[in-house]
């Protein structure tokens, strides 16, 4: 993965305002070795040339890529299209990793809502509060299991993110502080669509806690940040949240 400068089903169909106002680094991306055929060893050998084996592509260089995931995308195969309205959505949240300034360690989970493989080409992400964006942008092929996630984090650097797991992307040039305890709106699109947002309000967690929704709540109520709840579980050794997994830690509370 690169980045690049810049800030009606259970599927959560529709993006939502509010008014309340180690694992892998970001180069860790679907794109495999190339794999060339070898040249056929006979009299024409000077003659031969190297062809891409089946399930590549060639890139503008000419050089083979992974026309698809590097994994079995199942039995509902490949999406048709790339990230489009819809196919994500924002599940949890960790405002604070340290308190004070200069805190690195936020991050914010995003899960697809597809039963299918998709390819995240095309994403574009950013944070904004006041006159400070934060951003990033997929611009290679980078591809979620069917119902899969991916962290949003200030750095790749398992260091510094305190070792987070799966597929982490980091927004560009790892400004840090990105996630304001004060609120802030963090915008999804894609090819120019809206694929999700979402306003959170100013709150109070424990330092080091996430607020996540809960994975039995239905879709329709994601937007009541009443539902949203402090992380019990622990990824990381003094740091609770589940990045890259599902919020069974948490339930949704009653009506």
């Amino acid at each position: 993965m690169r980045v690049s400068s810049g800030c009606a089903s259970d599927r959560f169909p529709t993006p939502f305002q509010t008014d309340e106002a180690a694992a892998p680094s970001d180069d860790a991306g679907a794109v495999g070795a190339s794999v060339l055929a070898p040249a056929q060893e006979d009299d024409a050998s000077d003659d031969a040339t190297l062809e891409p084996s089946p399930g590549l592509v060639e890139d503008d260089a000419g050089s083979p890529q992974p026309s698809g995931p590097p994994f079995d995308a199942g039995p509902d195969g490949e999406c048709a299209a790339s990230v489009g309205p819809g196919d994500l959505a924002i599940v949890e949240i960790l405002i604070e990793s340290v308190s004070g300034t200069g805190d690195h360690g936020e991050w914010l989970e995003v899960r697809s809502t597809r039963g299918c493989a998709l390819d995240l080409v095309g994403l574009h992400a950013e944070c904004a509060v006041g006159a400070k964006v934060s951003s990033l942008d997929v611009t290679t092929d980078e591809w979620l299991p069917a119902g899969g996630a991916f962290v949003v984090a200030d750095s790749a650097d398992p260091a510094v993110n305190h070792a987070l797991p799966g597929l982490v992307l980091a927004w560009a040039g790892n400004p840090g502080d990105v996630l304001r305890n004060e609120g802030a709106t963090i915008t999804l699109l894609a090819n120019g669509a809206l694929v999700d947002t979402v306003t959170y309000p100013k709150t109070k967690t424990p330092i080091g806690t996430s607020l996540a929704f809960p994975s039995d709540c239905p879709s329709s109520v994601r937007a009541d940040w009443a539902r949203w709840q402090p992380s019990s579980a622990s990824w990381f050794p003094g740091f609770s949240g589940t990045p890259n997994a599902r919020n069974d830690d948490v339930h949704c509370p009653d009506d």
